[in-house]
């Protein structure tokens, strides 16, 4: 009879050796905040996956404002949070913050989801779901207001501080079982008011330097800039002939740039659209004036702008970031272009008045750009059409115009 006893207790011990952990037994440990803003790429992806894999956490908050994901796959972050012996909640916020597409889809994931007043939650795929109203969803997106403005949203609390004090007590329930989360604790100020705070350490958590860099073109918006500004300063530089700083920043952002390309769904013509919209405006630049071409440019760089990327239609570029950028370079061109690339050449020998009504000799045909010599120097010129000045003809400068010459027939002395 007593070695049955003592087999049973054998028996039980084990059992409860392998049982999962219980509310008594969890301990309280920091609460992890994990916040990549941005559409979601690989490396922002795997980012928040290790985030959720911080052993010592008591609890991971994903701070979302994501509007869907560029590229990569969620496929290992939602079987890390499905098999995470740490609670993985998620706020969205703050007032104005998204949680759209796939991203939208991973919360029906997390064990609590928790949004601000004004953030926006929808657009999600077409797929069956439990806990999110697709009907409300599938094209749309809804405004949360308070706890009733969307199922699967249950603490609309402003600030990321607020949501986690909010949930201090709560049940939840991971791989090992359900436990209860320990954030907040009440206290008293001096003059006795109650108040809550928090009663764990509160650990943010962001990508790493180099990545946060990358990130920096990732988004639609940013990288069209850093196109059309890496364009103009290589432009600028190979007028201007600097020490190199120009072209090392027009490097650095075209590299930002190609990161975009690489994360985002793009539409390639519409690249090509905003490439040739430049290249008008270095042409007519090259002509001295900003005419037609850059007309045409303006359109190009505006309409490729509009449609620089393709995929989910929240994944784009803003109306009015196109044209602030489009803004930028026509002023680009037509002031600091002009300005610095004009002093950067001039030289006493070259001034505004100090040729005018020289003599010279046409070297080209001017129709009604070409080159004359006077003194013994080169210059670019132009003339009137009408002029017909065929080289070896008397020419008179009538004008200067930065560095080219106004010039026209020389008129017979008296």
């Amino acid at each position: 009879m007593l070695r049955r006893l003592a087999l049973l207790s054998i028996a039980v011990g084990a059992v409860l050796s392998v049982a999962p952990a219980s509310a008594q037994d969890y301990q309280a440990g920091p609460v992890v905040v994990a916040d990549v803003r941005g559409p979601l790429d690989q490396r922002g992806i795997d980012f928040l996956a290790g985030a959720v894999r911080t052993e010592d956490a008591q609890l991971v908050v994903v701070k979302v404002d994501n509007v869907g994901v560029a590229s990569g796959s969620l496929a290992d972050l939602i079987t890390t949070i499905d098999t995470s012996a740490t609670p993985v909640v998620a706020w969205v916020g703050p007032d104005g913050a998204v949680a759209y597409g796939e991203v939208a889809q991973l919360l029906e994931h997390l064990a609590v989801v928790g949004a601000a007043q004004g953030a926006r939650i929808g657009f999600l795929p077409q797929q069956e779901t439990d806990r999110v109203q697709l009907s409300r969803l599938n094209g749309a997106d809804v405004v949360i207001e308070d706890e009733t403005s969307l199922e699967g949203v249950t603490i609309v609390q402003p600030t990321i501080g607020q949501f986690i004090a909010a949930l201090d007590g709560m049940d939840v329930e991971t791989k090992l079982g359900n436990v209860t989360l320990e954030t907040a604790t009440e206290a008293k100020l001096d003059d006795g008011t109650p108040v809550t705070v928090s009663s764990v350490e509160i650990r943010f958590l962001k990508p790493t330097l180099l990545t946060r860099f990358l990130r920096l073109g990732a988004r639609p918006d940013a990288a069209y800039f850093f196109l059309l500004a890496g364009l103009a300063v290589a432009a600028f530089e190979f007028y201007a002939a600097g020490a190199g700083i120009a072209a090392a920043i027009a490097a650095l952002s075209l590299f930002l740039a190609g990161y975009g390309f690489a994360t985002l769904p793009m539409n390639w013509w519409a690249v090509v659209m905003a490439v040739v919209g430049v290249g008008l405006y270095n042409w007519d630049f090259q002509r001295h004036e900003l005419g037609i071409r850059s007309i045409v440019g303006t359109i190009l760089m505006i309409w490729g702008g509009l449609m620089f990327v393709g995929g989910p239609a929240q994944i784009g570029t803003n109306w009015w970031a196109v044209l602030l950028t489009v803004a930028g370079i026509m002023l680009f061109y037509l002031f600091a272009m002009t300005t610095i690339v004009r002093s950067r050449f001039g030289t006493p020998t070259i001034g505004r008045d100090y040729l005018v009504g020289s003599s010279g000799v046409a070297e080209t045909v001017l129709e009604p750009d070409g080159v004359v010599v006077i003194d013994g120097a080169r210059w670019r010129a132009r003339a009137h059409r009408a002029a017909a000045i065929a080289p070896g003809s008397a020419i008179e400068v009538l004008a200067v115009e930065g560095i080219t010459l106004q010039v026209g027939p020389q008129e017979p002395a008296e």
